[in-house]
């Protein structure tokens, strides 16, 4: 069943409809074509791969903005991505893909090659006799087939207008500038934008959504997913993004203000802790000062304190010095008492024949002071002669001969000394010189040791040193002996070949690489010795001779290498001697040796080095393998250590023969200073017992004399004590005066002494407490150690006070450099240093009263009126959007329940499409998320502002993102659209559902094509339908072979759901749809394709009373055999 076309009631005067397509070299559409569009209708014709895309293609061309345009999208699925028609193809005519004969690649074949140019007009009109015509021109030069070389502009004309009109800009070279001047009423462009604003003005057409939908139409059946194409084609972007945007915005200035609160409170919190260190030293110093006061004062304290002292201590020896003279004058008397009654025993002893008593006694005191004497030096001969193994003798005569004896030996000591020092002089020098061979040798063997070379060791490390010094190693540098041998079988002329080439062997080689920086260091460094060095690097010409059979070359082996060819031929050049065993060949050759050594180096000049001996293989040189010199070397070290050795021990023999003879000459010279007298005590013995004995035998005849004798002795004794006594008190009695005199003179020149600075009350004060507190009272003998006692402390305090003020700046000065650190601009000029105190601490305080503040409270209105006004908008944005996607699918479904999805005889049904929540995970957090922010909005609690502010920030960092899962996110929770589903029900007249559609899942093609068709007649309603049902004043629709998969029934319903909501339906269709569209149409054309490139179109006519077209009867059985 066909619903009849109700279109007529639908046309308004000011309606533009397309009334005439002309293309001109599009595509295989060579030349200019002009297709005329009926208002009702029209229809372009024809078999498949004929151009009716291509066609069509020209109205995607001159509408859509080019980042969307899609060439033949009814031609390929919608899961497909591939493209193979661009202005390009169009422009150049591509017609085939064919293999190049001469490279094997396919390649596309076009119709117009080199400069070419196309041109597309499309014509609109009303019925108040309005025209808009759309033309594009497109060029491009030479070869150029890049989408980039495409060249374009764009025109918008308000008259009728022909293709043909552009002929000369063909001719001009494509001249803009002429183009315009031919055009002057002409809206002209270079870009699409103001030209596509500039129609859809004109059009009423109200949006870019509508042109992007009108593209989508031409391919109906390649819609895709219902989901996608009623999100994107009927409904708007939502506002949220905007707002989002806003928020994002506006939060960075949120966020520098809390930013500024966090900073000014980060940095009160970083100069407060300052301030109070600051404050503690100031007291600290405080008392420092205090303790640096009491210090100054300790040394005038202690003088003051001795002054006192020494008052007291005067006044107190003063009284003592009165008792002690009233002992000495007791004292006095006492003596004297006794020595009279001692002078008048005396006088009785003298008269009672005790003077000759007193000669005796004076003698004998004489004689025993000498014998004292005596003893002692007889003693000291005794010691010389028992050191020396000698008696001492008991007569004059045999002392006489030991101090002989004595006497000789002193003298024979010095002149065996003397010998001695000249033999220990002379064997210190032989050990010297085997010390020096022995080093030379140790020498030698460590050198021999380090490598097989035979150079010796000062030539060895002189060439170390030369090599460390231009950076090369040492073996690129050998010496000519360690190349050469002797060959074995010829050992025995190695002493005399040793002597000829000594000097050559210790020459270094040098290649011409090194030979430069070789040369300037050893001209500009003092090597201490002998040094020949040879240039290899470039070749001499020197002419080779022959050599003898007997020539001191061929008794030599040179080691390969990359000097052995310059060698051989330096030995050739230099060394050719003959070796000879008489001295008849020696005489008679040019140049020859002789084992011996003797060496003859030209007819006249002769030579013999005997200063070595030509066997002593210590000297050799040559040779590969230095073993048997190394042995050489080795015995030599070991011969010289044991003359080492055995020097060593003669010299110490020597030194303690010395030392023993200086020993006994000492004790011999003790003899020979003595004489016999100065050691007989013999007679001295005898005299003195003979006068003891004298003595005795007087007093025991004298009883009255014994008895005075004894009664002196008591009274001596009782002198002697009172004069002790007297003494003793006198002593005590001076000691006491002195002592006063002393303190006197202290005392005094204390207070005379101008450098006692008087003390202030707290000096006085605070030492008088501090001296109380000592564990010993102050005493003049204790004042000093009291005194260094109470200073100790002091300084301790003192010490522990600087640590604290240390302690305190150093973390000011922490705190000052973390503050720069931090903010460097906010510290301008200040320093770290304490210096800055003031300014660091002025900045604090207007901080604390003026900055943190101003800056909170700024922050707190932007979260209140920006960014909670923002978030508070986002959220109403959010669930608006959702009910305005209800509210328009209100619309949307309003129109689709105007005209049947499915009709048959028995039933109508209807297209109804719901949305649901698709109850996203992102979207529900993101909403707890606004609430969370949103919470405790408007109370003036920090602490709730600080978690509303960082709820914000997280939800801005993840809307500000641009990680691309951040960026999916976003697209997520703010795009309203993806929050809802989209359903299709299809319910009958009565309301019962008879199926439902989940965006075409899982059902035929021809199902699928009804629902994208019936979705996009709503969404084409919804986007250019005026308000209550009125019709659009845009109302062209283009579709390419829509229909092709749909029954005849449901094509006739669409068509009919398109006309009732006033479109003018252009529809490319295979015949076989021809006889279901043409009632809903006015006129159509047939387009054909000849060779396969060569495209045309036809004219078919319209029976407007019949409504179909003129078409030949076979051709319509021909429709309707396709069609079943």
């Amino acid at each position: 069943m066909n619903p009849e076309p109700q279109t007529a009631s639908l046309f308004a005067r000011e309606q533009f409809r397309m009334t005439r397509l002309q293309v001109y070299n599009w595509g295989t559409f060579s030349g200019l074509h002009d297709v005329p569009i009926s208002e009702r209708g029209f229809l372009f014709v024809g078999r498949s791969g004929a151009g009716k895309s291509t066609l069509l293609d020209a109205f995607s061309a001159l509408l859509t903005p080019p980042r969307w345009i899609d060439f033949n999208a009814a031609a390929r699925e919608a899961d497909r991505s591939g493209r193979d028609r661009n202005l390009v193809t169009y422009i150049r005519g591509a017609w085939a893909e064919q293999k190049d004969g001469e490279s094997g690649e396919i390649a596309t074949r076009y119709l117009r090659a080199g400069t070419t140019w196309s041109a597309l007009a499309l014509t609109y009109q009303n019925a108040l006799g309005q025209s808009v015509v759309l033309v594009q021109v497109f060029w491009l030069r030479g070869n150029a087939n890049g989408s980039a070389d495409v060249k374009r502009h764009y025109l918008v004309m308000e008259r009728a207008f022909d293709l043909r009109e552009l002929e000369d800009f063909g001719q001009s070279n494509f001249d803009i500038r002429k183009l315009k001047q031919s055009f002057p009423e002409a809206f002209a462009r270079d870009e699409f934008r103001p030209y596509c604003e500039r129609f859809c003005r004109l059009l009423g057409i109200e949006s870019e959504m509508a042109l992007r939908l009108l593209h989508k139409t031409q391919s109906a059946k390649n819609l895709g997913d219902l989901n996608t194409f009623l999100r994107d084609f009927m409904l708007d972007k939502p506002e949220t993004f905007e707002v989002a945007d806003r928020l994002v915005s506006e939060f960075g200035e949120l966020n520098a203000a809390h930013q500024a609160v966090v900073t000014a409170r980060e940095q009160v919190q970083t100069l407060a802790p300052a301030r109070e260190q600051h404050q503690r030293r100031d007291s600290l110093m405080l008392q420092r000062n205090s303790l640096d006061e009491l210090r100054l004062g300790v040394d005038g304290y202690r003088e003051t304190r001795r002054i006192d002292l020494l008052k007291e201590h005067v006044a107190a020896l003063e009284v003592q010095a009165n008792g002690s003279e009233g002992e000495v004058g007791r004292r006095q008397s006492t003596l004297e008492n006794h020595a009279a009654i001692l002078r008048d025993l005396e006088r009785q002893h003298r008269e009672a024949g005790g003077d000759q008593i007193e000669q005796w006694e004076a003698e004998k005191s004489g004689l025993e002071g000498q014998r004292t004497d005596r003893l002692r030096k007889r003693g000291q001969a005794e010691d010389a002669c028992k050191k020396l193994g000698w008696s001492l003798p008991d007569s004059p005569q045999a002392f006489a001969e030991l101090l002989g004896n004595a006497r000789q030996e002193v003298e024979n000591w010095e002149q065996r000394s003397n010998a001695n020092r000249e033999e220990q002089f002379r064997l210190a020098g032989e050990k010297r010189d085997a010390e020096a061979a022995f080093s030379q040798a140790l020498k030698e063997v460590q050198a021999l040791q380090r490598q097989p070379s035979n150079i010796p060791a000062d030539m060895l490390e002189m060439r170390r040193n030369i090599a460390a010094a231009i950076g090369i190693s040492e073996s690129a540098l050998p010496f000519v002996g360690e190349l050469i041998e002797v060959k074995p079988d010829e050992a025995e002329w190695q002493g005399a070949i040793e002597r000829v080439l000594h000097g050559f062997a210790l020459s270094l080689l040098v290649d011409e690489r090194q030979y430069s920086a070789l040369a300037n260091h050893i001209n500009t460094t003092h090597l201490g010795q002998r040094l020949v060095y040879y240039r290899t690097g470039r070749p001499e010409t020197w002419q080779a001779k022959p050599i003898g059979a007997n020539s001191l070359v061929l008794k030599l082996n040179v080691k390969d290498g990359t000097y052995a060819d310059w060698l051989q031929a330096e030995l050739r050049q230099r060394f050719d001697y003959a070796c000879v065993d008489s001295i008849q060949s020696f005489r008679s050759a040019d140049r020859a040796i002789t084992r011996e050594g003797q060496v003859k180096h030209s007819k006249t000049r002769h030579e013999k080095d005997d200063r070595r001996s030509v066997g002593d293989r210590r000297n050799w040189v040559l040779g590969f393998d230095n073993r048997e010199k190394l042995g050489l070397f080795q015995s030599q070290a070991q011969e010289q250590a044991d003359a080492i050795a055995r020097l060593g021990g003669e010299i110490d023999k020597l030194s303690d023969q010395d030392k023993n003879r200086a020993a006994r000459a000492m004790q011999c010279q003790t003899l020979v200073n003595l004489q016999w007298q100065e050691i007989d005590v013999l007679p001295l013995l005898d005299r003195i017992s003979t006068i003891e004995r004298q003595i005795r035998e007087a007093r025991e005849g004298n009883t009255t004399l014994l008895q005075i004798s004894e009664q002196i002795e008591k009274q001596k004794k009782l002198v002697d004590d009172a004069d002790k006594d007297l003494r003793q008190a006198t002593r005590a009695h001076d000691s006491i005066v002195d002592q006063i005199k002393t303190s006197t003179q202290k005392l005094e020149s204390l207070l005379q002494d101008a450098s006692i600075v008087p003390l202030t009350p707290h000096q006085v004060s605070g030492l008088d407490e501090r001296f109380a507190k000592q564990s010993d009272a102050v005493r003049l003998d204790n004042l000093d150690k009291v005194t260094t006692s109470v200073e100790r402390a002091l300084n301790a305090e003192i010490e522990e006070v600087n640590r604290g003020i240390g302690a305190c700046e150093k973390e000011i000065e922490a705190r000052f450099a973390d503050f720069k650190r931090q903010w460097p601009m906010d510290a301008g000029d200040m320093d770290t240093s304490l210096a800055s105190a003031p300014d660091f601490f002025a900045k604090l305080v207007r901080l604390e009263t003026d900055g943190l503040p101003a800056y909170e409270q700024r922050f707190f209105e932007l979260l209140q009126n920006q960014s909670h006004q923002n978030l508070a908008a986002l959220s109403t944005y959010l669930n608006d959007a959702r009910k305005a996607i209800l509210e328009r699918m209100d619309l949307v479904n309003d129109s689709l329940g105007q005209v049947p999805f499915n009709q048959s005889a028995n039933q109508r049904t209807y297209l109804h499409i719901d949305a649901s929540d698709r109850q996203l995970v992102d979207v529900k957090e993101f909403k707890q998320e606004i609430q969370q922010a949103l919470s405790h909005a408007w109370t003036e609690d920090r602490e709730f502002a600080e978690a509303r502010f960082l709820a914000l920030r997280r939800l801005v960092d993840r809307l500000a993102s641009q990680d691309p899962e951040q960026k999916r996110w976003r697209e997520t929770v703010l795009d309203v659209r993806q929050h809802v589903e989209f359903i299709g029900r299809e319910i009958d007249e009565s309301g019962v559902e008879v199926e439902i559609y989940r965006s075409g899942a899982g059902k035929s093609g021809g199902q699928r094509q009804k629902l994208a068709t019936t979705c996009l007649a709503a969404a084409l309603r919804y986007q250019l339908g005026g308000n209550d049902h009125g019709v659009p004043l845009y109302a062209p629709v283009v579709l390419d072979e829509a229909f092709d998969k749909a029954d005849n029934e449901f094509t006739a319903l669409a068509m009919n759901i398109f006309t009732n909501f006033g479109f003018q339906m252009v529809v490319a269709t295979p015949l076989k749809s021809v006889m279901t569209l043409e009632p809903f149409i006015g006129g159509a054309c047939f387009v054909d394709i000849s060779d396969r490139r060569v495209s045309g179109v036809l004219l078919i006519e319209y029976d407007g009373d019949r409504q179909r077209l003129k078409l030949p009867e076979h051709a319509r059985e021909e429709a309707s055999v396709e069609a079943s």
